[in-house]
C-alpha cells in the first residue's frame, strides 16, 4: 500500500490518470455490460418487456445511489487518511461505514418491494408493462444488499490506490451475467422460460460473487475492514463523520434518478416507443460515458492522497488533466457514434419506431458528453476537498436548472427529437458554466488543504 501511495504522490499527472482509470474502466464498463445484456435479450421479449425494465431504472438507480454516495463520502475520508498514513482510522471508518450501507439499503429496498405497483403506476407505467415491472422488481429488491458491500467497499479499495482488483472482480461478474442471462430469460434444458426474471436473477447471481471477493479482500489483503465491538459513542461518531459527506453525495446522487424519472414520465405521453428508444439509447449512452465515468471514479483518490498530503497544487493540476482527458475521449467516441448508431439502433430493436428514435438520440447528444464531463469531475473534486453541500448544488443546478427545464421546453413543441436536441443545449451550457466555477475553485487556496 505504500507504494501505491508514494505513486500518487510523485508519478507524472497524465499517465497516473490514465493508469489508474483504465482499470476503473473496465470495472464500469462490466457494470454497465450488465444493463446492456439484460436490455438485448429483454429487448427479444418485446416492446412492453423493454419499456417494463426501462421504467425499472430511476427507482434501480436510486437505491444504488444511496450506496454510491456512500462510497463517495468514505472515499473521500479513506484517501485523505491514508494519504496522511492514518491506516488504523481508515480501516475503523471503512468497517463502520460498509454496516450503515447494508442497513440503510436493506431498509429502503424493503419499503420498495411492499410499493412497487403504485409507485410504478405513479410514474407513468400502463398496465400492459406492470407484469414486467413487478417481476423484474420482486428479485431485484432481495437481492440488491448483496450488491451494497462490493460497491462500498470498492470505494474504499479504490481510495487505497488500488483501482485494479476491484475492475477486475466486475469483469468476471459482467461475464457471469451476461452468460447466465439467455439461459436464465428463455430457458436451456432443465431450467425453466423466466423472461425478465430471468435477467433479474442472472444479475443476483452476479451480485453474489462480487460480494464475497470485495470482503474478502478488504479484510485479508488490505485489513480495511475489522470484526471489532466498539463503543456506540464511537460507531454514532464514525457516522457522523461519513455522513457529513455522504448525505450530500447521496442526495447528489439521487438528484439523477428523479430527474430521470421526470423525464421518463414527460415521455410516456409520447408513446412506448419513445420510451423504449430513450431506455436503449441511455444505457448505450452509460457505455459511452465510461471514460467520464473512470476518471471520475479515481478523482477523489488522487485529489484525496494528495490533499492528505499537502500537495495542494498536484491536487489541482490532476483536475485539470483530467478534465482535459475527458473532453478529448468523449468527442473522438461522439464521431465514432455518428457512423455506429444506424447498426447498432436497427440491428438491436425489432420496432422500426424505436430503431429511428434511438439512431436520432445516439447520432446527436453524444457530442455533449465532453461538456457533461466538466461538472461531474468538478462534483467529484469538491467531494474530496470535503465540500460535499457545493457538490450536490452543482448537480442540482445541472439536471434541475438547465437539463429539465430544456426537456419540458422541448416536449411543448410535441417532438421527441426536440427533447433530445433540447438535451445537447442544457448539457453544453451547464459544462460552460462549470469550467467559470472550477476557474473560481483553483483560486481558493484553503479549500485545498486536508480536513484531517
Amino acid at each position: 500500500m505504500e507504494q501505491q501511495r508514494q505513486q500518487l504522490l510523485d508519478a507524472p499527472i497524465t499517465p497516473l490518470i490514465i493508469n489508474k482509470a483504465l482499470p476503473s474502466l473496465v470495472g464500469i464498463f462490466s457494470i454497465i455490460f450488465f444493463n446492456l445484456v439484460d436490455t438485448f435479450f429483454v429487448a427479444m421479449l418485446g416492446t412492453d418487456a423493454l419499456a417494463g425494465v426501462s421504467f425499472t431504472f430511476p427507482i434501480t438507480f436510486a437505491i444504488t445511489s444511496v450506496a454510491m454516495g456512500l462510497g463517495i463520502g468514505l472515499s473521500s475520508h479513506v484517501g485523505r487518511l491514508l494519504g496522511a498514513q492514518q491506516k488504523q482510522q481508515a480501516a475503523q471508518l471503512t468497517s463502520h461505514g460498509l454496516l450503515l450501507s447494508l442497513l440503510l439499503v436493506m431498509a429502503i429496498a424493503g419499503l420498495g418491494y411492499v410499493s412497487i405497483y403504485p409507485l410504478f403506476t405513479h410514474l407513468g407505467a400502463e398496465l400492459p408493462v406492470m407484469p414486467y415491472i413487478e417481476q423484474y422488481m420482486q428479485i431485484w429488491y432481495l437481492s440488491v444488499p448483496l450488491l451494497v458491500v462490493p460497491m462500498v467497499g470498492n470505494s474504499a479499495i479504490r481510495a487505497s490506490g488500488d483501482s485494479k482488483t476491484p475492475s477486475v472482480v466486475m469483469l468476471v461478474a459482467g461475464l457471469v451475467n451476461g452468460i447466465l442471462d439467455p439461459i436464465l430469460i428463455f430457458g436451456w434444458g432443465p431450467i425453466p422460460t423466466m423472461g425478465v426474471q430471468g435477467a433479474a436473477l442472472a444479475t443476483a447471481i452476479a451480485w453474489a460473487l462480487t460480494f464475497v471477493v470485495a470482503l474478502y479482500l478488504l479484510i485479508f489483503r488490505l485489513k480495511l475492514l475489522v470484526f471489532k465491538l466498539c463503543s456506540l459513542r464511537l460507531l454514532i461518531s464514525s457516522w457522523q463523520k461519513l455522513l457529513s459527506i455522504a448525505l450530500p453525495a447521496v442526495f447528489s446522487q439521487l438528484l439523477t434518478p428523479i430527474a430521470t424519472a421526470i423525464t421518463l414520465l414527460i415521455l410516456a405521453s409520447f408513446g412506448t416507443a419513445t420510451v423504449a428508444a430513450y431506455g436503449f439509447a441511455t444505457r448505450v449512452e452509460a457505455l459511452l460515458l465510461i471514460g467520464v465515468m473512470a476518471i471520475n471514479s479515481v478523482i477523489p483518490m488522487l485529489v484525496g492522497q494528495n490533499v492528505g498530503a499537502g500537495q495542494a497544487d498536484r491536487a489541482q493540476q490532476i483536475v485539470h488533466h483530467g478534465i482535459r482527458l475527458a473532453v478529448i475521449w468523449q468527442l473522438i467516441l461522439a464521431l465514432l457514434m455518428y457512423l455506429l448508431a444506424p447498426v447498432i439502433s436497427h440491428s438491436l430493436n425489432h420496432d422500426a419506431e424505436v430503431a429511428e428514435l434511438s439512431q436520432f438520440y445516439l447520432q446527436l447528444v453524444p457530442f455533449c458528453y465532453g461538456m457533461m464531463a466538466v461538472p461531474l469531475l468538478l462534483a467529484q473534486t469538491l467531494n474530496a476537498l470535503a465540500k460535499p453541500i457545493l457538490a450536490m448544488a452543482i448537480n442540482l443546478v445541472r439536471l434541475f436548472g438547465f437539463m429539465l427545464p430544456a426537456i419540458y421546453l422541448g416536449a411543448l413543441w410535441g417532438n421527441s427529437k426536440v427533447i433530445f436536441l433540447a438535451n445537447i443545449a442544457a448539457h453544453t451550457l451547464a459544462g460552460l458554466a462549470s469550467l467559470a466555477i472550477l476557474s473560481y475553485l483553483m483560486a481558493q487556496k484553503r479549500w485545498w488543504r486536508s480536513q484531517h
